[in-house]
C-alpha cells in the first residue's frame, strides 16, 4: 500500500476523532438548576462630559447634572424642551466669558452649546468644598462657597458697564435671580452663602467685608 494512501486513511481517522470530541461537548449536559449564559447588548452609560459645540440629548448623550466649562471668551448654552429650534422650546440660556456653569435638569430634553470649552460634570463633593479665595474674576459664573468665600465684594474703576447677578441656581432661569445690577464706576455687593454669582464686563472683585 502506498504511503499516500496510508496518510489519507490516517487523516480520515484524525478527522473522525475530532468530530467525536465536538459532538461529545455539544451533548454534555448542563448542571441541574443552572441557566445557560446569554450575553445581551452592552449597557451604554451616558457621559459626564459634553463637547463645547453641538446639540446633545439629555440622559442619552450625557448625564443630567451641574456642569462647568472654564477658559471661555464667548460661550453660549441653551436648555430646551425639544430639538425643534423654536424659541418657545428654550427653557433658559446664557452667554459669557470665563467660567460658565449650567444645571441641566433630568426633565430637559436637549442641551445646546456653542463656542464653549468642554463641559465637565461637577460632583457633589466638589460643590461642598469650602474655598479660601477672596477675589472673583470679572467675567464668569461661580459657586458661592466652593469657588470663593461669601462676603461683601467691591469692583472698582469700571469704565464699561459691569453686570452682576446673585442666583439660587445655575439653571439660568430668571425666576431664580435673587438680585442683580448693571452700572459703571465702583460697584459693591454682599454675596450671602449658597447659590451662584455671575459677573460680566467687570474688573476683579475683591473682598472688603
Amino acid at each position: 500500500m502506498s504511503a499516500f494512501l496510508m496518510r489519507g486513511r490516517g487523516a480520515r481517522r484524525a478527522a473522525g476523532a475530532v468530530m467525536s470530541v465536538i459532538w461529545g461537548l455539544a451533548a454534555w449536559p448542563v448542571a441541574a438548576g443552572a441557566s445557560p449564559v446569554v450575553e445581551g447588548p452592552a449597557v451604554v452609560v451616558p457621559k459626564t462630559t459634553i463637547p463645547g459645540s453641538g446639540t446633545y440629548v439629555v440622559n442619552k448623550d450625557f448625564q443630567a447634572g451641574v456642569y462647568r466649562s472654564v477658559g471661555n471668551s464667548s460661550c453660549y448654552w441653551q436648555r430646551a424642551t425639544d430639538a425643534t429650534g423654536a424659541t418657545s422650546s428654550i427653557i433658559a440660556n446664557d452667554i459669557g466669558g470665563g467660567q460658565r456653569l449650567v444645571y441641566v435638569k433630568p426633565t430637559d430634553k436637549v442641551f445646546k452649546s456653542s463656542s464653549c470649552k468642554a463641559w465637565t460634570k461637577v460632583t457633589a463633593a466638589a460643590m461642598s468644598v469650602k474655598s479660601t479665595r477672596t477675589a472673583i474674576a470679572g467675567n464668569g459664573v461661580y459657586f458661592v462657597g466652593s469657588d470663593f468665600v461669601p462676603g461683601t465684594y467691591r469692583s472698582s474703576a469700571n469704565k464699561a458697564y459691569c453686570y452682576w447677578e446673585r442666583s439660587r441656581s445655575a439653571d439660568g432661569a430668571s425666576s431664580n435671580i435673587i438680585a442683580n445690577e448693571i452700572a459703571q464706576g465702583q460697584l459693591v455687593v454682599t454675596i450671602t452663602p449658597g447659590g451662584v454669582f455671575k459677573s460680566s464686563g467687570c474688573t476683579t472683585w475683591t473682598k472688603i467685608g
